[in-house]
């Protein structure tokens, strides 16, 4: 009979934990592509625009000390509840339906403009935008993905100073690669 409770128990236990497993919320949305940001405002532009407003930025880089990286998001919107900060970048491709997820490189830039914003806004983003031709993708700002950025800033500037660089080619990383099979001396296209 105790076993059968263990069992029991056990069980329970799974279910409970596959149930928010399935709950949580992933790191990235997919949605059709649109430019605005719901209840939010433009403070920020890298367009050019004909008509200027005067509360938005226009085309200034962004430099961040404590990171030493700079940038020019496309667009940063303001929240007008949260005021929280949601970079957005306009990308010109599109994305394969059959592998639906932005391009490696692309989340880089909008992880880095996370790092940018948060020095330079003293406010950390909660999430940003890649918004392709045929889809956009929200991204949540995770402690993940900061320490991935700033590992790969940590390994070019090692690349800076030393010229040497610690290569891996596969056909996973150089898919979407446009060096892959034109001026890339690693990738040898094999998969």
């Amino acid at each position: 009979m105790r076993d059968n409770f263990i069992i029991l128990g056990i069980l329970l236990l799974l279910v409970i934990s596959l149930f928010f497993l399935l709950l949580r919320k992933s790191d990235i949305k997919v949605k059709a592509p649109k430019l605005g940001v719901f209840g939010a405002k433009i403070i920020y532009t890298d367009q050019k625009e004909k008509s200027k407003s005067s509360n938005i930025k226009y085309g200034g880089i962004l430099y961040s000390e404590k990171y030493d990286i700079q940038g020019k998001p496309d667009y940063i919107f303001k929240k007008i509840l949260s005021r929280n900060l949601i970079p957005v970048e306009l990308k010109s491709g599109t994305i394969k339906k059959s592998d639906i997820r932005p391009y490696e490189g692309d989340m880089m830039q909008l992880a880095a403009y996370f790092l940018i914003m948060e020095d330079v806004y003293k406010k950390k983003p909660k999430e940003g935008r890649l918004i392709y031709k045929n889809y956009m993708f929200i991204i949540k700002n995770t402690r993940k993905l900061r320490q991935k950025t700033r590992r790969i800033l940590g390994d070019m500037r090692e690349m800076l100073k030393t010229g040497e660089q610690d290569v891996h080619p596969s056909f996973v990383k150089c898919r979407y690669c446009i060096c892959r099979e034109t001026v890339c001396e690693y990738y040898d296209g094999r998969g």
